[in-house]
């Protein structure tokens, strides 16, 4: 499978052409897919685009934003990770999560 997405072409002003989320329609013409949905009262609103492959990006929601900029964040978060391999992860820490600490089993 070809790595390299379309580059957005021109959009009308103010208005959605078929090319406003261009890399968004190669992922998913490349057999890969999006997500987007309310995940928890710790992040929220999540916008995730992935394919066998690659996590392009999981992104945040940010304050004020809505759902067509989250949707334009990931068009071009799709195209970055596609050139060069590095994606965006606004959604799990640093590191990766912390196991629990165990607790001690009591015996009888």
């Amino acid at each position: 499978m070809e790595r390299t997405p379309r580059l957005p072409g021109d959009h009308k002003a103010g208005g959605l052409t078929s090319s406003t989320f261009s890399n968004i329609e190669w992922l998913i013409a490349n057999h890969g897919s999006i997500t987007i949905g309310d995940i928890g009262a710790d992040v929220g609103c999540v916008a995730a685009a992935a394919d066998s492959h690659l996590c392009y990006a999981m992104l945040a929601q940010r304050d004020g934003e809505n759902l067509l900029e989250l949707l334009g964040r990931l068009d071009r978060a799709i195209e970055t990770a596609a050139e060069s391999s590095i994606t965006v992860d606004e959604v799990n820490p640093p590191g990766g999560f912390k196991p629990a600490p165990r607790r001690k089993s009591r015996r009888p």
